[in-house]
């Protein structure tokens, strides 16, 4: 049955020029070794871009920055250049305020004031500081204060390891290439959104802000494989029993999480027996994925069994709507 409902889609990347020139230039060239297009790709959101969306029945693309910490003057830069993107073409584009966590209490302000003035509908931003730090420590606490107040996800997006972890866990006997996807987009920075989910839960970031959004990708990151055997062990920590939420309750209520960068049943199954129906969304994680195969995986989906026609319509556009209020 071909796919009949409206695509939203969440964790879509773009790229200013002016933080193109400033940006590392060994990740510039690790995002060219996967696709010598990427580059054109993210700096680009005219007739290009639409073309894409149209190849992949996407109604809505959340666009965002490719996550960084840059300075207070270049964040608010980018999330102007946000808007002027999302002027562009209103019926297509939707944002993600571009945040920098250096400064918590400067980024809780530069959220209200994307959501406020330009309607962002919350931010994406790295997994840590560029030197690792998480943030479940009160540092952070106003950001996560105004997010709530705002009604507005916090969307945490995988960042490469500093290098002394890599040095630590990553490099091997092999070529660089093969430790940075080791430790990046194979498997490494996916399982350290995993270890920031169960830090945040750990220091009772959810007690403190129990109706606080925190969107996580690529099926989860990890934790639905984990989930059912890391729950009982969170019974036993010390401090279990004076926490308000417990874990499969902060799972169900504070979690979402998104399909980006992994069209396979497998992942999709677990993501189902382990997830509410509800917390489940499209996302493809353009340019680093394809539109197109974004849209051949649900249609799979669609097909496959899984999921009911009603199910597959909240994952497809529903739960977006509702979790964005759009």
């Amino acid at each position: 049955m071909p796919i009949q409902t409206p695509l939203i889609t969440l964790e879509e990347h773009v790229f200013t020029q002016f933080m193109w020139d400033k940006y590392d230039v060994n990740a510039r060239r690790g995002m060219a070794a996967r696709d010598p297009t990427v580059q054109d790709k993210l700096l680009e959101t005219g007739d290009g871009r639409i073309a894409t969306l149209d190849a992949g029945s996407i109604q809505t693309q959340v666009l965002s920055h490719i996550p960084c910490h840059p300075s207070l003057e270049d964040m608010q830069k980018v999330n102007d250049e946000l808007y002027e993107m999302k002027k562009q073409r209103p019926d297509r584009y939707e944002c993600f305020a571009c945040l920098s966590l250096n400064d918590p209490s400067e980024a809780a302000k530069e959220l209200e004031r994307c959501v406020v003035k330009y309607g962002f509908l919350g931010a994406l931003f790295p997994n840590t500081l560029d030197d690792g730090t998480f943030y479940d420590t009160a540092r952070f606490y106003s950001l996560y204060e105004k997010a709530q107040e705002l009604d507005v996800p916090l969307y945490l997006h995988p960042i490469f390891p500093t290098a002394d972890v890599s040095k630590l866990l990553f490099d091997g006997p092999y070529p660089k290439p093969v430790s940075i996807q080791i430790g990046g987009w194979c498997y490494g920075w996916h399982a350290t959104v995993a270890i920031h989910v169960l830090r945040l839960f750990a220091a009772g970031i959810f007690d403190r802000y129990p109706k606080l959004k925190v969107v996580i990708g690529h099926m989860g990151e990890t934790l639905p494989f984990m989930l059912d055997r890391i729950i009982p062990q969170t019974a036993n920590w010390p401090g279990a029993t004076s926490r308000v939420k417990e874990l499969r309750q902060v799972w169900d209520e504070n979690i979402w999480v998104t399909t980006s960068g992994m069209f396979a049943l497998g992942p999709m199954a677990c993501l189902l027996r382990t997830t509410k129906v509800d917390r489940i969304l499209y996302s493809v994680d353009y340019p680093l994925e394809d539109n197109q195969d974004g849209f051949k995986f649900m249609e799979e989906l669609q097909n496959s069994g899984l999921v009911s026609e009603e199910d597959f319509a909240k994952i497809a556009y529903q739960n977006a709507k509702a979790l964005l209020r759009i």
